[in-house]
């Protein structure tokens, strides 16, 4: 692409484009005529046909233009939210046309309806207080009549003050203007091989589809530019990486075997293979960048255990990090007996410790007399020195920033990095986000686990499980029940605290009932919690907050309350908190019956491999990674399977030197590795 004209070229040399849509614009990452020609639709409509007042109001949902006459425009005020209201007749009958948050346009209707002369409108018919009518239509000027009905028209994403019509009218003139200074930088045979146009023909085709097909392969065509520039970056850092120098933690067979052997169960075969990975990766003198990602309850945390003591029995330190205190805390009490026995001083960072523990802490690593830190973000404090820090492992990895990473790591010289995640991430999404990351991959559950069983549970159901419920926790078994808000909002799903006060005046209050939320002061949290545990308490009631860190073999039923409201691979998470000991357990998503057939696949399988390839289908590449909020945006990719080969494919162009220089050179098409 001839990248750095384009990218000089400011928005308001095109027409239509003054100061005020210029910094509209800008809202939406649109600063120059480049980013307007690389703007991906979000996807297609098709131009609706011209109906009568009487067609148009049988036809809810669908989008139509409208003729006639108007006539008693008026306005309704809302606080700061506005609708202006009118009447479109013609000679079959009356409808209501509704303008929201549009003020200004009272005093044209009122224009026209007094001149008496015929309009067209052009919207979406949908429901009004008093019946159908046409909402959010737009005026059809005479002079630029409405495209032929039928006509495909990209969708593109919206802002404030910028309508869709003057992004497609502008998006054209664009393309029109600039589409042939479009010059690609990968080689066309590789393109037409994969069934992909050029960058030029791409753009044209985003922008003036000729056909669903064509538009579709455009859009691949863009996904495919961001993503050799996102691997460009995941393979420089690779490089980088390897010409490091670490400490090389090497254990003889022997050693390693007694080792495996002190460790607090048995490895499964699985966590067997990912151990020897992980030993081969501290035998080089180069630092480790090791991606583990497993099903929930898979038994990653072993695995960490084994590089901990390597890293620590060939002299240095080791740091284990967690997003919430719950889970740091759970680390600490479940690792005490066997890091007692391996004779390893560990301590404890969180940011509710006392000042005094907390500097106690600090004082021991600093010394070496600790030589494991397990902890929240607290590890990341200045305060938190290492004397030699020589393996970091981050826990629920995707929760932390990059920066946060990079600090912790920052902390020692070419330090070792162990990454877990117990969300399933699908391969086509961890090469995309991951490239620069050795991958391995745990499936296989521990043994000794018991079944897992999810059940839909409509609300008209709810009696039917609560004396469920009382039979599990009458055998000393213990619940979680939980609810996607603290306080009640609106017409909002219930919040925990409502839901603990309905329970306890049901029958399971009399198994001993508690309240955990993030607003819980920490201390009492864990009291709360240690209550759960030992079975004072059966029925624990509370947020997503419970979703990572609470290990209770005892927990066998998992109540989500307003289960519509996760994400799947949320609710795999959630569910995961039961089916850790050898008794029978159950899930049951207690939601609107029209939730149903979304929720089918988390009743089906208990594979979160499976589940979070249909929440990437579902959700998009970006949202389900979070890139949106990281500044790392891939969307454009939706399908698994064939997107895999995309990603592949970027791989191969890279071996191309001077495709890698281009895409490394342009700092809008590369993206920062993540660690």
């Amino acid at each position: 692409m001839d990248g750095t004209d384009l990218d000089r070229l400011s928005l308001s040399t095109l027409p239509g484009v003054g100061p005020a849509r210029e910094e509209r614009l800008a809202r939406l990452g649109l600063t120059s005529v480049r980013d307007l020609l690389l703007l991906v639709p979000r996807g297609l409509v098709r131009q609706g046909g011209r109906a009568t007042v009487a067609q148009a109001a049988r036809r809810s949902g669908e989008e139509c233009s409208l003729r006639g006459s108007l006539s008693a425009p008026r306005i309704f005020r809302q606080g700061r939210r506005s609708t202006v209201s009118a009447d479109l007749a013609d000679g079959t009958g009356t409808l209501r046309v509704l303008f929201f948050n549009q003020p200004w346009i009272l005093e044209r209707l009122r224009a026209l309806a007094a001149e008496g002369s015929e309009v067209e409108l052009y919207g979406r018919i949908g429901a009004g207080k008093g019946g159908p009518a046409l909402l959010a239509p737009k005026l059809v000027p005479v002079e630029r009549p409405l495209p032929p009905p039928g006509t495909i028209l990209p969708v593109y994403p919206a802002t404030e003050g910028v309508s869709q019509a003057f992004l497609r009218e502008l998006a054209r003139r664009a393309t029109d203007a600039h589409a042939d200074r479009v010059d690609d930088p990968l080689p066309a045979g590789a393109l037409e091989s994969a069934g992909l146009p050029t960058l030029a023909r791409a753009v044209r085709e985003l922008h003036r589809p000729p056909s669903e097909e064509a538009f579709l392969a455009a859009r691949r065509r863009l996904a495919l530019e961001r993503l050799v520039g996102a691997q460009a970056r995941l393979l420089e850092a690779r490089e980088a990486r390897r010409a490091g120098r670490a400490r090389a933690v090497r254990l003889d067979q022997a050693e390693y075997e007694r080792l495996v052997a002190s460790l607090p169960f048995k490895p499964t075969r699985g966590q067997r293979d990912v151990m020897a990975e992980v030993r081969a990766d501290l035998a080089l003198p180069r630092p480790m960048r090791r991606l583990l990602h497993g099903d929930v309850g898979a038994g990653k945390t072993l695995v960490a255990l084994l590089a901990i003591a390597a890293a620590v029995r060939a002299g240095g330190q080791a740091a284990l990090l967690a997003p919430t205190e719950i889970l740091a805390e759970q680390h600490f009490r479940a690792l005490a007996p066997w890091l007692a026995e391996a004779g390893i001083e560990a301590v404890l960072l969180t940011g509710s410790r006392a000042a005094g523990e907390r500097r106690a802490s600090e004082r021991a690593l600093g010394s070496g007399s600790a030589l494991l830190a397990i902890g929240t973000h607290a590890l990341l404090s200045e305060r938190s020195r290492f004397r030699r820090l020589d393996l970091v492992v981050i826990d629920e990895q995707q929760r932390f920033g990059v920066e946060a990473k990079r600090s912790l790591v920052a902390k020692g010289e070419d330090v070792h990095l162990l990454l877990l995640s117990a969300t399933p991430i699908p391969r086509t999404l961890a090469l995309t986000l991951y490239g620069d990351l050795d991958l391995s991959r745990l499936e296989e559950k521990p043994h000794g686990r018991g079944r897992l069983e999810t059940r839909f549970v409509p609300t008209a159901r709810k009696a039917a499980m609560l004396r469920f419920l009382d039979e599990r926790m009458a055998t000393g078994e213990r619940v979680f029940w939980v609810c996607p808000r603290i306080e009640e909002k609106d017409d909002e799903i219930r919040a925990s605290e409502a839901a603990h006060e309905e329970l306890s005046r049901s029958r399971l209050s009399t198994h001993g009932l508690e309240l955990v939320h993030g607003r819980v002061p920490a201390d009492e949290r864990a009291l709360r919690i240690e209550r759960f545990r030992r079975g004072e308490a059966r029925l624990l009631v509370g947020t997503s907050i419970v979703e990572v860190g609470l290990d209770v073999p005892e927990a066998t039923v998992m109540v989500i309350e307003g289960a519509e409201r996760f994400g799947l691979a949320q609710l795999h998470q959630l569910r995961g908190r039961v089916g850790r000991g050898p008794r029978p357990s159950w899930c049951f998503l207690f939601a609107a019956a029209t939730a149903r057939e979304r929720l089918a696949i988390l009743v089906e399988t208990t594979d979160g491999f499976r589940i979070a390839e249909e929440d990437l289908r579902r959700r998009g590449m970006g949202e389900l990674a979070g890139l949106r909020q990281a500044g790392r945006d891939v969307e454009g990719l939706l399908d698994p399977e064939a997107d895999l080969e995309l990603v592949l494919l970027a791989r191969r162009l890279l071996r191309d030197g001077r495709t890698r220089r281009h895409y490394l050179e342009s700092d809008r098409s590369a993206q920062p590795a993540l660690v």
